[in-house]
């Protein structure tokens, strides 16, 4: 095995903007984007505010980073969750994406508010930027998920290359979820009074039959169509 090449320098810059971000995320989930501060955070990591900017250009440099941190985390859970159901009826890998992206804004309802919505005035990711990559590996395990409902295994992974009709389709199974998700975490889906992961895979489950619905043994269609 070769050595790494990364040298201590390097490894101890890495660390510490992993705790950096580690520390604005604990800032976030304890009280929203407002308590995340430029000060907060460098006082918390035992370095003055203006050696913060050795590491990050500004405060909404350091919001992209969190952004990107938490999209990887979400599409971690998912991915787990798609992997950990090998061998499953494809339906219920789906589903088994559907409760773990409800489970990660459920144990994180900031960091979920934070990257679908516009809670930052005046901020504005970079185009192209980390945000977006991070945001493209959420949607992966849905399509492969999909696709394997479809038969078509990973031929669903590429979203941009699919023709209209199947992008509709799937963003409407995705904004299904991700509604319902964000009505529950906001407390909108009459809380104490309905269990929202069951409503979750209920709907999900009417809403993929009703895309997709089952075919009839008798008029299935042959192979190679």
């Amino acid at each position: 095995m070769r050595a790494s090449t990364e040298s201590r320098r390097d490894r101890q810059r890495r660390e510490l903007v992993a705790e950096i971000i580690a520390v604005a995320c604990r800032q976030l989930d304890e009280g929203g984007p407002g308590n995340v501060s430029w000060r907060g955070v460098a006082r918390e990591v035992g370095m003055n505010p203006a050696s913060l900017y050795t590491y990050f250009a500004s405060l909404d440099d350091l919001f992209t980073a969190l952004i990107t941190e938490s999209f990887h985390a979400l599409a971690g859970a998912v991915g787990q969750a798609f992997d950990d159901s090998a061998g499953a009826e494809p339906v219920d890998r789906l589903l088994a994406c559907v409760r773990a992206y409800r489970a990660w804004a459920v144990a994180h309802p900031r960091r979920f508010n934070l990257i679908w919505t516009d809670q930052l005035p005046g901020y504005a990711a970079p185009p192209e930027g980390p945000t977006v990559t991070a945001e493209q590996a959420v949607y992966r395990p849905f399509l492969l998920a999909v696709g394997e409902t479809e038969g078509r295994g990973d031929r669903l992974a590429e979203f941009a290359a699919l023709p209209t009709g199947d992008q509709h389709r799937l963003l409407g199974l995705f904004g299904t979820l991700h509604g319902l998700v964000s009505l529950e975490i906001n407390s909108h889906l009459a809380p104490g009074l309905v269990d929202g992961e069951a409503l979750i895979v209920d709907r999900m489950t009417h809403a993929l039959r009703h895309v997709h619905p089952p075919r009839d043994s008798s008029s299935a269609a042959s192979p190679d169509q």
